[in-house]
């Protein structure tokens, strides 16, 4: 048997301090004498083993199967997702669920030998984990399709809509060799929202089934798999229970105020959610830091939106309260068609048509998230500009990251780095040849389409591969990635003004390369702390990556035929919802095609791109104060995270917020601080039971009840399931205008 590595724990076995400076007890472990500060990044000593066996076989067939086969299904349900009211990543905790039943199975029934080594491991988990969720990511390609074929009535030949679809994720995984010295290796760099995944590894293999920590994975998950069906299916009021508008159903000023549980019904102040599905685990992983900024933010949003509305800037009361959807000046709906010609901009049509018009609440949507996208990069060049000159040093000089960050506190490294060091790096010219492979094929599909001149290609990969610096780091400490693809967007509306396909290509080339980065780059880290050696990782990645382009595209085929009535509906019902490929092509055609008009100075809406300029100023305030007093904490304020969530409930479900701050303020708050041992152990492993229960019900439902599986079941109406026809929403709140 080879032997086991082990690495002392980074706090020093002989002299552990807790944070008030008091020596704990030596006999205990980390994970019970840990205190974590607000950044976070403290919890990983207590979430990761300090042991590995380097020759444990990764490659090995059980990989193989549960890695195609959950790859196939986590894609089919991350693109059910899209078209869902409640727009949610696929849960790589619940595909971890699988994955581990299934190889634990298959270690006690296959023969053993090359089918079966021996007993089921955690990097054999990682890794088909990472192969499945790899290939369940979104893919932000399939917009372009769903918009030509929604609203401009072109369908794309199957051999070109798996080509887009491959190219636009392949570039991501290709930029994301090159700043590995810095969004991957440090211990800095640790990905607050992979740690419950990291957190359910480590559980699921602990040396006890017996464990506090094992039970209670399990014991969530079975209770919020049955919980589930009740709010998503049998009682929707559930989702998010009103009081005012049970008191006062007939009040419409109430629905936009306290009513949220449908797609674009209000902003849910004051609603109580019992949906897991709709509340999220952001309360249990997002580091108390992050989630203080975003409390910020969602005061501001609940604040500006009525005032904005009842004031009746940019008309707000001719339009919807909330829509994505384009408008003319009269409040009725804006057909597109009647401007262009051949996909562009007909000058004349647009003169006799007039121009278009945002709801209030999408174009205050727009500004916060342009100001979010300067405000990330300018606090990320502020507060980490050694870091990013450091990784150019690492990848272009071929330096080491020790070398160059020896004295950055950020570059440091941590024992599972050098435990993973033993095996062969990925070299860069992996990346390398991938890249420029996707970057042929995507320029071959901009040219053939005639979507995108050559030089317009080339602009947004270089914006892309900048922004997956700033991106990285920014998700890599807060869990929080900035929304990129608005700032693509806007430079594409004024480069090819009157084109809004082309705007639509440059956006997903732009900003799926930046999330698919980022997403390998997180699985990258998870790799990092299960010791699994890089090249088997970058394996799974492609692999898993190919596997979900192909399952994306036909699955997307598939809904867009079945239900392309409904996802042309702004509201959409409580099942489907077309609001994304919506709010996609509504910026296509004011930014792609009409940005010059009404964007530039003295457009109707020019304060949608004086925000970007304004989102340059306001995190440096905070950063002078910073320096000039470091100990107060103005380095914990990030306007780019505040700014972002000034708008977050102008758009989808919006009743779960309040419940999400009461879970952050018990879990990220009072048991950090005050019960470290039951947080270090418990907290990730409990939001990975809740998420991968949630997750699974809903799967389930939507293939066996709600039209996934081309069967429809409704059930029956009763008092937690208010008929529609009653003119009430599932939370009793007024339909009525």
């Amino acid at each position: 048997m080879a032997d086991i590595q082990k690495v002392p724990d980074t706090i020093d076995e002989k002299k552990r301090k807790s944070q008030d400076g008091e020596v704990a007890d030596e006999s205990l472990p980390v994970v019970e004498t840990l205190k974590v500060d607000a950044w976070g990044f403290d919890i990983v000593q207590a979430l990761v083993s300090a042991e590995d066996d380097p020759t444990e076989p990764v490659f090995t067939f059980r990989f193989w199967v549960l890695g195609i086969l959950l790859g196939c299904f986590g894609a089919s349900l991350g693109q059910l997702y899209i078209f869902k009211p409640q727009t949610v990543s696929v849960s790589s905790l619940m595909l971890a669920v699988f994955a581990y039943v299934g190889g634990v199975v298959m270690s006690k029934v296959l023969p053993k030998g090359i089918l079966n080594p021996g007993k089921f491991t955690k990097k054999e988990l990682a890794m088909a984990v990472i192969c499945a969720s790899t290939a369940s990511a979104g893919v932000t390609s399939t917009y372009i399709i769903g918009a030509k074929d929604l609203f401009f009535n072109q369908r794309m030949s199957y051999a070109d809509g798996i080509i887009l679809v491959l190219t636009t994720n392949m570039i991501g995984y290709g930029a994301v060799g090159l700043f590995r010295s810095i969004l991957v290796y440090p211990k800095r760099a640790f990905y607050p929202t992979a740690l419950a995944r990291v957190s359910l590894f480590e559980t699921l293999f602990s040396r006890s089934l017996n464990d506090s920590a094992f039970k209670l994975f399990w014991v969530a998950l079975g209770a919020l798999f049955v919980w589930t069906f009740f709010p998503q299916y049998l009682t929707p009021t559930l989702i998010g229970i009103s009081f005012f508008c049970i008191a006062n159903r007939n009040n419409s000023t109430f629905t936009k105020l306290f009513g949220g549980v449908n797609n674009n019904e209000g902003l849910g102040i004051g609603s109580i959610s019992l949906d897991w599905n709709n509340i999220g685990d952001a309360g249990l992983t997002l580091p108390w830091v992050t989630q203080l900024n975003q409390y910020a933010g969602f005061i501001g949003c609940v604040t500006m939106i009525p005032i904005l509305y009842y004031n009746n800037v940019w008309n707000a009361k001719t339009f919807p309260f909330m829509s994505q959807s384009l408008y003319r000046a009269n409040g009725t709906k804006y057909v597109q068609a009647n401007i262009l010609t051949n996909n562009t901009l007909d000058e004349a049509k647009y003169a006799a048509y007039g121009q278009p018009y945002y709801a209030m609440s999408w174009a205050f949507n727009t500004m916060m998230q342009n100001m979010s996208v300067t405000a990330a990069i300018v606090h990320i060049l502020l507060y980490h500009h050694a870091e990013i000159i450091a990784a150019f040093k690492a990848t272009f000089f071929k330096k080491s990251i020790s070398e160059v960050g020896a004295d950055n506190q950020f570059l440091q490294t941590d024992e599972s780095y050098r435990l993973t060091s033993v095996h062969p790096e990925v070299p860069l010219h992996w990346y390398g040849i991938l890249m420029v492979i996707a970057l042929a094929l995507g320029l071959y599909q901009s040219i053939r389409e005639e979507t995108l001149p050559w030089w317009a290609f080339i602009v947004t990969m270089l914006i892309s591969v900048f922004f997956i610096i700033i991106s990285g780091l920014m998700v890599s400490v807060t869990g929080f990635n900035p929304p990129f693809s608005t700032f693509i967007q806007l430079i594409g509306g004024f480069l090819l003004p009157g084109r809004p396909i082309s705007n639509m290509y440059m956006t997903v080339f732009g900003s799926n390369t930046v999330s698919e980065a980022i997403s390998l780059l997180q699985d990258l880290k998870i790799g990092q702390y299960m010791k699994v050696p890089p090249r088997a990782v970058f394996a799974a990645q492609m692999v898993g990556g190919v596997i979900g382009a192909l399952v994306h595209y036909l699955l997307n085929e598939i809904i867009l035929q079945s239900k392309h009535e409904i996802l042309q509906d702004p509201n959409g019902d409580n099942n489907w919802s077309g609001q994304n490929i919506i709010g996609f092509n509504t910026k296509a055609i004011t930014f792609g095609t009409l940005a010059p008009k009404i964007l530039a100075v003295g457009g109707t809406y020019e304060w949608l791109s004086y925000a970007f300029i304004v989102g340059i100023f306001i995190p440096i305030p905070f950063y002078v104060l910073h320096r000039l007093y470091p100990k107060i904490g103005f380095d914990k304020v990030n306007m780019s995270i505040v700014s972002w969530n000034f708008c977050i409930f102008t758009v989808g479900v919006n009743s779960g917020w309040l419940t999400r701050i009461a879970l952050g303020l018990t879990f990220q708050l009072y048991l950090r601080t005050y019960k470290p041992e039951w947080f270090n152990k418990h907290n990730y492993i409990l939001a990975a039971g809740l998420n991968a229960g949630t997750q699974l019900a809903v799967f389930v439902m939507s293939f066996a009840f709600q039209g996934a599986g081309g069967v429809t079941i409704n059930p029956p109406y009763h008092f937690l399931n208010p008929d529609p026809a009653s003119g009430v929403y599932s939370d009793y709140c007024t339909r009525g205008k």
